[in-house]
């Protein structure tokens, strides 16, 4: 009996080893197969190179306006009180000689009718006889001084020349004597109407050259023009932690067209520029000099620009939220934790991934995955399809798929740092301080309103996301005073001396 139950046992060994060999290799076959099954889902190749990306062009459209007002209260300022004083003579055979001054005690003022502009003069003139052939002392009592007052109207077309002057051509429309200049020489009285006309509206020492040469000094778009052409091509600063960047809009090329309209000249300017995101300003270049005025074709004149830019966004930059972010932050749920060691966030094949690396009931490597979208109505960027690239079926990696999930989805595109709604609606600010950003308040009035976001493209490389945005926004710029400097005072000296002092007859 016991050899034969001994020998049952020594027939049941094989049988038992050979059951436990074959569940140790059911065992590492279904391993090897799970593990095939993980090592063939690989996580999304990353991309190896950053993105091609051309310098998108902007065309900024800026109506500069000067109110006649303005100039007006330039032209007050520069040609008050005794402005202008010239010699006459009487007669033909220059027997008697008056001295002739006029003098503004109105204002003058600037309108226009949309083709020209005019200019209403009103001015007091007195005349004293200083030479007679009665000689000095008889003739102050025969020549009574002469008191007159006209309105004199200008009108002239108006245009631009190479330095960003004002150039006019003004012409007298009229006179309007309110009182003639009547000189009385004892019974006898003169009407000097004609020579006075003559006298002020003279080819080289007439008033209308007095108003084309004070306008022209005066009305010089060059210095605001180059404050906006300077300073729209200053960087910048938009981010400063945890990488500073900056914004350059580059000048390629400006144009501007004037025109008159019912309560202002306006300069309608455009300029085309390059746009360039920088890490660094140190290696920039100077902007260059203001160039030459040139002339805006009239079918392209727009008081909308056209402001395409792009937003860059470094995955160094997102890593350094993302981990200071996650790591080391433990999730619970049920009865699992899992602890975030490392998060890395990359640009590959599948759109943006983020690898994480956990710890504690999870050990191991997760790769989430989505596509990069832009929310136009809310100016924010949101990823779709956001899902893990690796599923093995596990019931922990499912739980902390389930912990992770709603976590990092929840909060993944605020801390990739990609608010660029605060970019896109600062943007106006942005470009006010970029645009003669030194003169606004006190000689310069700007406005930069009605933004609007027309399309958008999101582009993802190596090391880099980048938003590239068109957008249009409406701005004008108002010239709020001209200084007016030294008073002009011009003295026509006698009628024998013209010729010889008429290079000094301009102000």
């Amino acid at each position: 009996m016991t050899e034969t139950a001994s020998g049952k046992r020594s027939n049941l060994r094989p049988i038992v080893i050979t059951a436990i060999v074959a569940a140790l290799l059911a065992g590492a076959g279904y391993w090897l197969f799970h593990s095939y099954t993980i090592l063939k889902t690989r996580p999304p190749a990353p991309l190896t190179e950053d993105v091609p990306l051309e310098r998108p062009t902007s065309v900024f459209n800026l109506p500069i306006s000067i109110g006649y007002d303005v100039l007006s209260d330039y032209l007050n300022g520069k040609l008050r009180g005794e402005f202008l004083q010239a010699d006459l003579w009487l007669q033909k055979k220059k027997k008697e000689r008056i001295t002739l001054t006029l003098t503004r005690e109105e204002q003058i003022t600037l309108s226009s009718d949309g083709r020209e502009l005019y200019c209403t003069f009103p001015v007091s003139a007195e005349a004293r006889l200083t030479d007679s052939r009665f000689g000095k002392t008889l003739a102050k009592l025969l020549v009574w001084p002469v008191h007159a007052k006209a309105v004199f109207t200008f009108s002239t077309p108006i245009g631009l020349d190479r330095n960003w002057r004002l150039v006019t051509k003004f012409r007298i429309r009229k006179i309007d004597w309110l009182q003639e200049p009547v000189v009385k020489i004892g019974p006898f009285r003169k009407n000097i109407t004609a020579d006075v006309d003559t006298l002020l509206s003279g080819n080289r020492q007439g008033l209308t050259r007095l108003l084309d040469t004070e306008i022209n000094r005066a009305a010089s778009l060059e210095p605001t023009v180059a404050d906006v052409w300077h300073d729209l091509q200053d960087p910048i600063r938009i981010t400063r932690k945890p990488v500073p960047i900056w914004l350059r809009f580059h000048g390629n090329d400006i144009t501007a067209r004037i025109s008159l309209h019912r309560s202002a000249i306006v300069c309608n300017t455009r300029i085309r520029s390059g746009m360039r995101m920088l890490t660094d300003t140190a290696a920039v270049r100077d902007p260059a000099r203001l160039p030459p005025f040139r002339r805006t074709p009239k079918d392209s004149i727009s008081t909308h620009s056209e402001i395409n830019f792009y937003a860059l966004i470094p995955f160094a930059s997102i890593n350094s939220h993302l981990n200071d972010y996650f790591r080391n932050r433990t999730f619970s749920r049920n009865r699992y934790s899992i602890i975030v060691r490392q998060v890395r966030a990359y640009a590959s094949t599948r759109g943006i991934s983020v690898a994480i690396m956990t710890d504690k009931d999870l050990q191991g490597h997760i790769v989430m995955s989505g596509r990069l979208n832009y929310d136009m109505p809310t100016h924010t960027i949101r990823i779709d399809n956001f899902d893990y690239a690796i599923d093995t079926g596990n019931p922990v990696v499912s739980t902390g798929e389930v912990i992770l999930h709603n976590a990092i989805k929840d909060s993944i595109a605020t801390r990739l740092n990609l608010q660029i709604g605060t970019f896109v609606t600062g943007l106006p600010g942005t470009i006010t301080k970029a645009v003669a950003k030194a003169k606004v308040g006190r000689t310069i009035d700007l406005s930069i309103d009605s933004l609007a976001i027309r399309k958008y493209e999101i582009r993802m490389g190596r090391d880099n996301i980048f938003l590239l945005v068109n957008a249009t926004a409406k701005s004008a710029l108002r010239i709020k005073q001209i200084k007016s400097g030294k008073v002009i005072r011009i003295r026509k000296t006698r009628p024998s001396d013209e010729k010889t002092d008429s290079k000094n007859s301009e102000p």
